[in-house]
């Protein structure tokens, strides 16, 4: 593939470039890419206009930068995110612009791969052709392996029957296993679908979006910490690059040893903090204030500094906080980011951690520790979801 052809396929997965991103992109001399860009801009291939100033940034006097951009029909991506009993769906360009999205709430029987389906209708409705897949999934995953041996639990939503209580009839959180994710399904969607179909951590991508579209940008090592009602997981980037460990279980704080005589994990180990720490969040809640609860309402409360909610945000904190610390001394991480979809409670688990990080730290990893709340909200696993696309759609281009 010649300079030319490069140049064109990644202005094609873009919202448009500047001829120096393309060139630290694409790893070629700066003037190899003007040359291409000029005879592409005389066939037609590409359009030019002049960049936009970054509102966060100082004014710089000069010549503004100019975009190369596409002149035919922009590429997209369909987007699905499983995580947290629900089902964030998109459509978004390469550059991140998103085009179509929906938020669905998913079949509390986790065991079966239909629960997907409102999704894949979404993608394949009159929002316009998408040439790759992402799916985010709730649970360490190995592209072309699946789940690592053992039976883990998936968080889901609670279900009535399910574990539901004898007396009342009250549903139960379930905590089903999926079968058809122990080994890799995606090549089999790619068949159904016509396109290739990536599959990834969901705590991996809200990493990958962090780092670079969020609060993350700039730092070449950091730790990211996503909570949800059910369930913790963490996402490692490691000099730049998302580290997934040899079996995609790299970033799984629930399975952090720290009770020798603790209870069986579903994972095979004994004395998990997700084995310690059996009760959601919801329930302690629920059994402080005596009925039911969603969890935006426990996170609208702890922002609202109501006692009872930010005093177990900060608790949770604290118990999380204890493991990472050893982390952070291992791996000496610059940034430690928490979940932006928090929101103004995560500043009651930040305090927690905090807490932890100062005390059991070694000093000179803490003094160089930054803990931040995500920048990017609830759509951090979608922004790491269009930068590992991204990566896939150019990697052709190194060839």
């Amino acid at each position: 593939m010649d300079a030319s052809e490069r140049v064109l396929r990644a202005v094609e997965a873009s919202d448009g470039m500047t001829r120096a991103e393309l060139a630290a992109l694409l790893e070629l001399p700066l003037g190899t890419v003007t040359t291409a860009a000029t005879a592409l801009l005389r066939a037609g291939a590409v359009a030019e206009r002049t960049a936009q100033p970054d509102p966060g940034s100082a004014t710089r006097l000069g010549r503004r930068a100019t975009l190369l951009l596409p002149t035919g029909p922009r590429r997209a991506l369909g987007i699905v995110i499983w995580t947290h009993g629900r089902l964030h769906t998109a459509i978004a360009t390469y550059g991140g612009t998103i085009l179509a999205r929906d938020d669905i709430k998913a079949s509390a029987d986790t065991s079966n791969p239909a629960l997907l389906e409102p999704a894949w209708r979404f993608l394949s409705g009159s929002h316009g052709p998408v040439d790759q897949i992402v799916l985010g999934v709730p649970a360490p995953f190995q592209r072309g392996v699946g789940l690592p041996p053992g039976r883990l639990a998936i968080p889901g939503p609670a279900q009535a029957g399910a574990g539901a209580d004898s007396a009342t009839g009250e549903g139960k959180p379930y905590r089903g296993y999926a079968p058809w994710l122990k080994t890799d399904p995606a090549a089999a969607l790619s068949d159904r679908f016509g396109i290739p179909v990536i599959i990834e951590n969901d705590a991996n991508l809200g990493a990958l979006g962090e780092a670079h579209a969020g609060a993350g940008r700039g730092s070449r090592t950091q730790l990211y910490l996503k909570l949800g009602e059910r369930s913790v997981g963490a996402g490692l980037v490691l000099d730049g690059q998302v580290y997934r460990g040899v079996s995609g279980f790299a970033g799984e704080v629930a399975h952090i040893h720290i009770e020798d005589d603790g209870p069986l994990c579903p994972c095979g180990a004994r004395g998990c903090l997700a084995a310690r720490a059996r009760k959601p969040l919801l329930e302690l809640m629920e059994e402080a204030y005596d009925r039911p609860l969603s969890f935006s309402e426990v996170l609208r409360m702890a922002d609202a500094d109501e006692p009872a909610p930010a005093r177990v945000l900060r608790e949770v904190g604290r118990i999380l906080g204890r493991p990472l610390a050893d982390v952070c001394t291992f791996l000496n991480p610059g940034l430690l980011i928490l979940d932006g979809a928090l929101g103004g409670a995560g500043r009651h688990v930040l305090a927690g951690l905090t807490e932890q990080i100062e005390r059991y730290c070694a000093p000179a990893v803490a003094a160089a520790l930054q803990l931040v709340p995500g920048a990017l909200g609830p759509d951090a696993d979608i922004r790491g979801a269009v930068h590992l696309a991204r990566i896939e759609a150019l990697a052709a281009t190194r060839s």
